[in-house]
């Protein structure tokens, strides 16, 4: 009989138990969508109340205290949720104009009084997103800008946007030149405000060619974007570069005449002594 009043004291003991851990105020819902830098936008937080009792005087306080939000406005508080039912606050959330793109946890403190008695606060987290894509900005150079000659291109990129680009890949499809170095390169992530550069080497096969790359990244959703870029080129003919002293005038020529010259005005001298020797010689 006692072992029998001792287990079903002990099943009482668990269902209280069970009826405790699942009885509580808790946050169901957060109405929000992605927040941009800068934007601000209303939130809607539902709490549901699983207790046996009406909650009164209930409140609702967010921490953004270390995080790129800041509460605008919002509800002061709830007068009763009701036992078994749900009712919302509004927050008016704004996101700092210099956020990093990611997912943030909000802390929040809810409060409420049962049967006239402040209940221990509830503490707890949940989470807004600030996404934030970037905006990449693309530029060339040349060296030794010359038809026929050996240079190089070179491919800078800066993000000006608020999101990193990530995994980012450059293929260079050339067009107007003969391109003598690989034509994809593993760049990585380029941050916020940061830049990159990757030179090529090139001959150059004719005046004013394209540069043609294809940019392929991931953005702060991990989708893959990909984008064809075409920078202009000038690149000069040889008469243009000398003209504008990009390259030294080929003075190859002049030597071998020089030489010839030198060399003819040897031969012409060496023959008149050797012409008068032999006059002498015969005693004219």
């Amino acid at each position: 009989m006692e072992k029998r009043i001792k287990i079903i004291m002990s099943a009482f003991f668990v269902l209280v138990l069970a009826l405790g851990l699942t009885s509580a105020m808790v946050v169901k819902s957060v109405d929000a969508n992605n927040f941009q830098p800068g934007s601000t936008q209303d939130i809607s937080v539902k709490i549901k109340n699983t207790l046996g009792s009406d909650a009164k005087d209930i409140s609702l306080i967010l921490d953004t205290t270390g995080i790129p939000f800041s509460v605008i406005d919002s509800d002061d508080s709830i007068n009763t949720i009701y036992s078994d039912d749900t009712e919302s606050f509004n927050f008016v959330i704004k996101a700092s104009g210099d956020a990093k793109a990611g997912n943030y946890q909000i802390p929040y403190t809810l409060s409420y009084s049962l049967n006239n008695t402040p209940q221990t606060p509830k503490k707890g987290t949940f989470s807004l997103t600030i996404e934030a894509n970037p905006e990449l900005v693309y530029s060339a150079s040349t060296d030794t800008p010359v038809v026929g000659s050996h240079g190089k291109i070179s491919l800078n990129i800066v993000n000006q946007g608020l999101g990193d680009a990530k995994f980012l890949s450059v293929t260079i499809i050339p067009e107007g030149y003969t391109l003598l170095s690989g034509s994809k390169v593993y760049l990585g992530t380029i941050s916020s405000d940061d830049s990159q550069s990757e030179s090529f080497n090139v001959v150059f096969d004719k005046q004013d060619p394209i540069l043609t790359a294809q940019v392929t990244y991931k953005n702060f959703d991990n989708q893959l974007v990909t984008k064809i870029v075409n920078l202009p080129l000038t690149v000069y003919s040889k008469e243009e570069a000398l003209k504008l002293g990009l390259v030294k005038p080929d003075n190859n020529l002049f030597y071998v005449l020089s030489i010839g010259l030198v060399f003819g005005v040897w031969m012409i001298v060496k023959k008149i002594r050797k012409k008068k020797r032999f006059n002498k010689s015969q005693g004219k």
